[in-house]
C-alpha cells in the first residue's frame, strides 16, 4: 500500500511539473514587458521624494535608492500587464469552446457574470488581449503596453480598423492618460460622441435649409424691382457684414 502511494506521489508530481512548465512557456517574456515609465510617472516619483530629500545623509546612496524604486515600480507595472494579458488570454479561449453550436448564444455572458465581479473587467480584458496579439510586431505591442491602462482599455476596446488604432497607438505613446484620451476621442470617438456630433450635423443641416428658403425668398423680392427701406437696407448690411466676418 505504501509502495502505491509512494508511486502515485512521484506521478502526481511530476504532472504538476510538467503542468508547470507547459504554463511557464505560455507566459510572455519579461523582457516583453519591462515597462519604463513615463515623464509624468517619472516627475510624480521624484516629487514624492523631494519632500524627503531633507532626511538623507549621502547623496550617492539616496540616488541609487530612489532609482531602485523606480526600477521596483516599473516591474510592478510589467507584472500587472502581464495579469491583464494572461487574464485576457483565458477569456478569449474560453470564448472559442463557448461559441461552439453545443452552447447557446449567451452561454459566454452567463460565464462571464458567473466568474467575474463585473462583466467590464472581464471584457475590458478580452478586447486588450485581443488588440495586443493583432499588433504586426514587438515594439508596437510593447508602445501599447507602455500605455497608460485606463486610455489602453479605451483604445481596446473602441470600434476602428487595426490600422487607426496603431496611428493612435503611436500618437498617445508616451503621454499621461488623460492627454491620451483626448487623442483617442480625435481619432477614435466613441459612439456616444459620434451621435451627439451626428445630432449637431442634422440640426445644422436643418437651420441650413431654412436659412436656404429664406434666403431664396429674399432674392425673388429684391428682383421684383421693390423700393428698399432705410431699415431693412441696414438689416441687409448688418447681415453681408456678419458673412464677412464669418468667410
Amino acid at each position: 500500500m505504501n509502495k502505491l502511494k509512494k508511486e502515485a506521489n512521484v506521478f502526481f508530481k511530476k504532472n504538476q511539473t510538467a503542468a508547470s512548465l507547459d504554463f511557464k512557456k505560455t507566459l510572455p517574456s519579461i523582457e516583453l514587458f519591462s515597462a519604463t515609465l513615463n515623464s509624468e510617472e517619472s516627475q510624480s516619483l521624484d516629487q514624492l521624494f523631494l519632500s524627503e530629500s531633507q532626511n538623507y545623509s549621502d547623496e550617492e546612496f539616496y540616488q541609487e535608492d530612489i532609482l531602485a524604486v523606480k526600477l521596483l515600480t516599473g516591474q510592478i507595472k510589467s507584472i500587472q500587464k502581464q495579469h491583464v494579458l494572461l487574464l485576457g488570454e483565458k477569456i478569449y479561449n474560453a470564448r472559442k469552446i463557448l461559441s461552439k453550436d453545443h452552447f447557446s448564444s449567451t452561454t459566454f455572458s452567463s460565464w462571464i457574470e458567473l466568474v467575474f465581479r463585473t462583466k467590464s473587467s472581464a471584457y475590458n480584458a478580452l478586447a486588450y488581449y485581443e488588440l495586443f496579439i493583432n499588433l504586426p510586431n514587438q515594439t508596437l505591442q510593447k508602445e501599447f503596453q507602455s500605455i497608460p491602462y485606463k486610455s489602453a482599455y479605451i483604445l481596446a476596446a473602441r470600434k476602428g480598423d487595426l490600422k487607426t488604432k496603431v496611428d493612435v497607438i503611436g500618437k498617445v505613446c508616451g503621454m499621461s492618460n488623460s492627454s491620451a484620451i483626448r487623442v483617442l476621442d480625435q481619432f477614435l470617438p466613441s459612439s456616444r460622441n459620434k451621435d451627439v456630433r451626428e445630432t449637431i450635423d442634422k440640426s445644422d443641416s436643418e437651420k441650413n435649409r431654412q436659412l436656404s428658403d429664406f434666403l431664396i425668398e429674399i432674392l425673388r423680392i429684391m428682383c421684383s424691382g421693390v423700393s428698399l427701406s432705410s431699415y431693412n437696407e441696414n438689416l441687409l448690411q448688418q447681415l453681408f457684414e456678419l458673412f464677412k466676418q464669418k468667410s
